[in-house]
């Protein structure tokens, strides 16, 4: 079972994701947390993003694809602790310092992508406990990186089976932030950037539900209620999915 969970910050996604990668034991690989934990070990690609979660904008795309192929490409992908990035590698360190100006030029939510950023100096195909089943919580997020994920993705042999769209009207996201923000200690969930990142989410990941819509493969889900609410009204869909 491959899948994509999609939905606004605040959705719940974190919270289905450990419950689907448990239930079918697949990795459930978040990049919010990647990402929070190379912000706290301070590596060149968590400086980078430092900045964007802070604002509340996306952090652009080739530093995500960084962080994604690490995980799904990496040498060591199949040791990796899901939610902990790989150790730091040089190569990517030495990439991060040469791309930092061009970065920085192409602002929040820009893309630099050609057909191959996502596997450049990867393997040529995924590792073994991703390409058998995963849920990618938080990515793609732009159609860019949807497309430069699919390219070579699908290519190997992996294409996505579902893409499960948490459908939560705002007011509901808003409160369950700020009990996040009383609860957690986020660098994004103040109100005023909680509210930017919806902006962001309408503007730049909504259009992901066309392209996945076309591709037949988009799933809407209810994601209002209780997480058990939530739950069983994923795993009909994903039974019916895994039905054929």
């Amino acid at each position: 079972m491959r899948v994509v969970l999609l939905g606004p910050p605040g959705s719940g996604k974190g919270t289905q994701a450990a419950r689907i990668g448990s239930r079918y034991r697949v990795p459930a690989i978040s990049t919010g947390r990647l990402l929070d934990a190379e912000i706290a070990a301070r590596s060149p690609l968590g400086r980078r993003a430092e900045a964007f979660v802070r604002a509340g904008e996306l952090v652009p795309d080739e530093l995500v694809l960084d962080l994604v192929a690490d995980r799904l490409y990496g040498s060591t992908a199949a040791a990796v602790v899901d939610h902990v990035p790989a150790t730091a590698r040089a190569s990517m360190d030495a990439a991060l310092g040469a791309s930092s100006d061009a970065g920085a030029a192409a602002g929040a939510g820009a893309s630099t992508l050609s057909g191959d950023t996502l596997t450049a100096a990867r393997p040529a195909t995924p590792a073994a406990d991703v390409c058998q089943g995963f849920l990618l919580d938080g990515f793609p997020r732009t159609l860019a990186q949807a497309e430069a994920f699919d390219a070579r993705f699908a290519a190997a042999g992996c294409a996505l089976d579902v893409v499960l769209d948490l459908d939560v009207d705002e007011s509901t996201v808003l409160e369950r932030i700020r009990h996040r923000a009383r609860s957690e200690d986020r660098l994004d969930d103040d109100e005023e950037t909680a509210r930017r990142r919806l902006k962001v989410f309408a503007e730049r990941t909504a259009p992901l539900r066309a392209y996945y819509a076309a591709s037949g493969i988009l799933r809407t889900v209810d994601g209002s209620g209780t997480p058990d609410e939530v739950a069983a009204r994923l795993e009909a869909v994903l039974a019916d999915v895994t039905r054929g």
